[in-house]
């Protein structure tokens, strides 16, 4: 060993060992910023002293070059810890804390003498080489600190992907020995990072004999592909070249091929390279998620396809700002931060595309104004650039690749995308309805499969292939916002063939468009009629995005739709989507509409509805969330709805069945609001709709007022009950009506929850239980075990029981409880539900004092929240406990009085939100993640 090789190990050890003892013996003398430097400055010193170990066993070329730099850094670094070291042992002399003024002191030390820069830029030297192809042959770079710059690229972008892929790779059988694995996405979502995290897992170097790493180019031919794999096989295996490929097969080997472009070579790398009964496995790197035959392309071991999808709007934020580089005394404002994410959402989650907007964001002013400026000028950069949109490709190979019909409905679908203002997040239940509605998708119907369910596959297909984004996710994981990203939407507007025939009609109130002027102006003339019928007369879908206050938007709605149906335009429509119009009174002719499959209605505040309604008996969706709507009409048995949402807050009244109704409403997939009261017609009414997908129910008994207005008295009380009816008249109370109401809303609840048993299709399930009050009340639930699709529960009221969680289905992805007081602790009986991935322990739950979570419990889970457990006094989380944990808010929690112990345990954690919490919480005492973000508000 060369005596500098010596010098550069001993000197890096040195200084770790100083930073080290620092940390341990005056970590109560260092405040936050400190802490988080040090061990930022061990983590990257140590791995760096790896990196040089590694190279000298290697007996690199790149030894004495790297040798050079990290001499020089820790050298320097070395001389700022030591005048550090001094101040801190005058701190502890002296015994003060004034040293908390200077909070950014070695901080500011470390920038000035460009050691924060080097050490970076060495940081990006070393992961560069060891991204070269065969680098790491025999060297994995273990990157196990706490403070690793490239560590939030890891955690965004590919949250689980490392683990389920490793896991693929690595569940050999007997008669299945070898795993073909293709990761794909468009340029830019990350493929290459993502095989290059699974190339250096610890498991996976472990797991195979050796992995060879090719980096393909598409204009590689397949013999020069077969002859680099057999290049790199040589170098690593130490076998002779003509035999390499052979070797390979002998053995169990990850072959890693990065950018394949066809299923040609594909072909070529399956057949030359092995046969089925050998134990090497492939990892792929692609564009094209067609290169596997589809009859090998499903979700076995032995053939498996992993899409990398777009980032979503919360994960893109967190990246830009991560590698965003401002200096130390910038806090981000609430108005930036707006600003910042309508800025980043323009990159359409292309993780390339985020971090390229980082780098030229970065040093610049955190300014509204001066952030105008750069995105004005990034976006005329793109534009300058669009021969190079990443999507493009991706359109050409759904046209190539895909059967002719499947390609014509995912057009179909992307259409209605273009109907929506840019950036606009599409709600998924508005999408998937309107599809529905639309026939855009094929189904048939003697197929078992509801069409929502073809509907939203379409859906995840096109989130897959990343020409659709996921703008926000909901609690469980599933798409509650989705877009098209805007490079890809400018495409296909680009792309769009003129068509004379308007066939839909969005109003945006832009006033290029051609019915601007037509809803907007003064139409309200026969002459009007000729020139509506030309442009309207075979429109199928109509929807206004005209969000303005007052009465103009919904007067100029109504005059519109009234002309043209007047003038016998708009009658082949099948969707009327006026969300979030205000008070769009809608005419009485739209009876003649009867081919109307969607009424969208939500957010408009109507308090009244025609009575021509009725005769709209083709309606599969009718979507009343927040009106003023009270009473539907009887007809609503006798219509082919599939989907029903009602104004829970304005109690919706669903009407009597009628006699003639028969098997009404058996499609029914979505009942959501349903107000339940002693006349809600539950018994031989509600409880024959069997194949409920989503519930949303809110029973309450009517208060004495509303039991008045109705002037019907409860019959048929027993003896008791007469009883007490003499003593009624005595005292001069109404107790019999007091009685008799309770037991008829009893029975009424006991009809629901026997009704909620029977309903073995559900996935969301919401029950609020209050009495006449509005106070919460009993919540008699029955086992759900049975309920194996049932994904998202929220259940308001008081639980009977404890030992009831235990009887909820493990298919359970995201649960609230409110109100439920319970006594015993919940994380013990939750811990066994396996999938769980949101957590919401809110209002008076839990009546207990302490709650804790075990080491290995709750794997999943990702969002915990715990909210107004007035009783609450602590709170232990076991190690290895909460692994996958990023966000957890704790709220008014009077007996708090410290964060949950084993909180540092918890290095996944991203977000920390504390609300109305106890003063005596010190954040800076707890050995909190160095990337979580930490919010408090009192």
């Amino acid at each position: 060993m060369a005596a500098a090789e010596i010098a550069v190990d001993n000197i890096v050890s040195r200084v770790v060992r100083k930073v080290n003892d620092v940390l341990i013996q005056d970590w109560a003398l260092l405040n936050k910023t400190e802490r988080r430097m040090l061990k930022w400055l061990r983590t990257e010193l140590s791995d760096m002293q790896e990196f040089i170990q590694h190279l000298e066993r290697s007996d690199s070329s790149q030894l004495e070059y790297f040798e050079g730099k990290i001499k020089d850094v820790a050298l320097q670094t070395e001389r700022i810890i030591d005048t550090f070291i001094k101040s801190v042992e005058r701190r502890r002399r002296r015994e003060l804390n004034i040293f908390r003024c200077f909070d950014d002191k070695i901080e500011k030390q470390l920038k000035q003498a460009s050691i924060t820069d080097s050490i970076e830029d060495i940081s990006d030297e070393i992961m560069k080489y060891e991204s070269r192809p065969g680098s790491l042959s025999e060297y994995q770079l273990d990157r196990r600190g706490e403070f690793w710059p490239w560590q939030p690229r890891i955690i965004f972008g590919f949250d689980g992907d490392v683990e389920t892929l490793k896991d693929k790779l690595l569940s050999v059988s007997d008669e299945d020995p070898r795993c073909i694995i293709s990761i794909v996405g468009i340029a830019g979502t990350g493929k290459t990072a993502l095989a290059t995290l699974i190339r250096n897992n610890e498991d996976i170097r472990d797991g195979f004999k050796h992995i060879v790493w090719v980096a393909a180019s598409p204009s590689h031919t397949v013999e020069e592909m077969l002859e680099e794999i057999s290049k790199a096989a040589t170098q690593i295996m130490g076998s002779q070249q003509d035999t390499s490929l052979e070797a390979l097969a002998s053995k169990k080997n990850l072959i890693v091929v990065d950018g394949v472009a066809t299923p040609r070579v594909f072909d070529a790398l399956t057949e030359k390279i092995a046969d089925k009964s050998t134990e090497d496995s492939f990892l792929l790197t692609t564009h094209n998620a067609n290169i596997i035959p589809q009859q090998d392309a499903g979700t076995t071991r032995s053939s498996f396809v992993h899409h990398l999808k777009l980032l979503d709007d919360e994960d893109s934020w967190i990246l830009f700002k991560t590698e965003l580089k401002v200096h130390r005394d910038v806090q981000m404002e609430p108005e930036m931060t707006d600003l910042g994410k309508k800025i980043v959402a323009k990159c359409g989650g292309l993780p390339s595309q985020i971090l390229d907007l980082s780098k030229f964001f970065s040093d610049k002013d955190v300014t509204k104004e001066e952030w105008l400026r750069l995105q004005e000028q990034w976006l005329r950069d793109q534009g300058q650039g669009q021969g190079q949109n990443p999507w493009s490709e991706t359109l050409n190979a759904i046209v190539s690749d895909f059967n002719l019909p499947s390609y014509e409905s995912h057009l179909k679908c992307l259409s209605y995308f273009k109907l929506f203002p840019a950036n606009f997040g599409i709600p998924a239940r508005r999408l998937v309805a309107l599809w529905v509605a639309g026939d855009v998708v094929p189904h048939r119907e003697e197929e078992q499969e509801p069409p929502e369910q073809v509907a939203e596959r379409y859906l995840e297909e096109l989130i897959d292939l990343n020409l659709v984004q996921i703008a926000k996710r909901k609690p469980n994981g599933k798409v509650k916002t989705c877009r098209l990203p805007n490079a890809l939407r400018e495409l296909l507007l680009s792309e769009a063939p003129e068509n004379s025939r308007i066939l839909q009609v969005a109003d945006c109130l832009d006033e290029n468009d051609i019915w601007y002027n037509h809803i907007h102006g003064n139409t309200a003339t026969t002459s009007d009629s000729v020139s509506l019928r030309e442009h309207y007369k075979d429109v199928l879908s109509f929807l206004s995005f005209d969000a303005r206050e007052g009465s103009r938007p919904g007067q100029e709605i109504c005059n519109f739709l009234n002309l043209c149906i007047l003038s016998d335009c708009l009658l082949q429509l099948q969707v009327l989507d006026l969300e979030g119009v205000f008070k769009p009174k809608l005419p009485e002719n739209i009876a003649r509409l009867t081919g109307l499959r969607y009424l969208g209605l939500r957010w408009t505040y109507l308090e009244s509805l025609p009575s021509s309604i009725s005769k709209l008996l083709k309606l599969q969706t009718l979507d009343l969330k927040h009106t003023y709507i009270h009473t539907l009409t009887s007809s609503i048995w006798k219509m082919e709805l599939r989907h029903l949402f009602l104004s829970e807050t304005y109690r919706t009244r669903f009407p009597p069945k009628p006699i003639c109704a028969g098997d009404s409403l058996s499609d029914l997939q979505t009942l959501w609001g349903l107000f339940v009261d002693e006349e809600t017609p539950v018994k031989g009414g509600l409880d024959k709709l069997v194949n409920i997908r989503k519930l949303g129910i809110t029973w309450q008994s009517m208060s004495p007022q509303q039991k008045a207005t109705k002037s019907q008295k409860p019959t048929g009380v027993d003896l008791l009950v007469g009883v007490l009816g003499s003593l009624d008249r005595i005292l001069g109370s109404n107790l019999v009506d007091v009685i008799a109401q309770k037991r008829t809303m009893e029975s009424q609840v006991d009809a629901v929850v026997d009704w909620i048993v029977k309903l073995t299709n559900l996935e969301s399930l919401r029950l609020k239980s209050r009495d006449e009050e509005g106070r919460p009340w009993n919540l008699p639930l029955k086992s759900l075990k049975n309920h194996k699709k049932l994904i998202d529960m929220h259940l308001l009221g008081i639980l009977s029981h404890s030992s009831i969680l235990s009887e909820f289905p493990t298919s359970l992805v995201e649960l609230t409880l409110s109100h439920s007081k319970l006594e015993d602790d919940p994380m013990q009986i939750l811990k066994d539900l396996p999938e769980l991935r949101s957590l919401s322990l809110c209002a008076e739950s839990y009546v207990g004092e302490k709650l804790v979570c075990n080491s290995q419990s709750f794997p999943q889970l990702y969002v915990l929240k715990v909210w107004k457990l007035e009783q609450l006094k602590e709170w232990k989380i076991e190690q290895k406990a909460l692994g996958s944990l990023r966000q957890l808010e704790i709220r008014s929690c009077p007996c708090m009085t410290k964060l949950p112990d084993g909180l540092k345990h918890v290095k996944t954690l991203l977000d920390l939100k504390l609300t109305n919490m106890s003063k005596e919480i010190k954040t800076e005492d707890h050995d909190i993640p160095p990337y979580c973000e930490i919010l408090v508000q009192n």
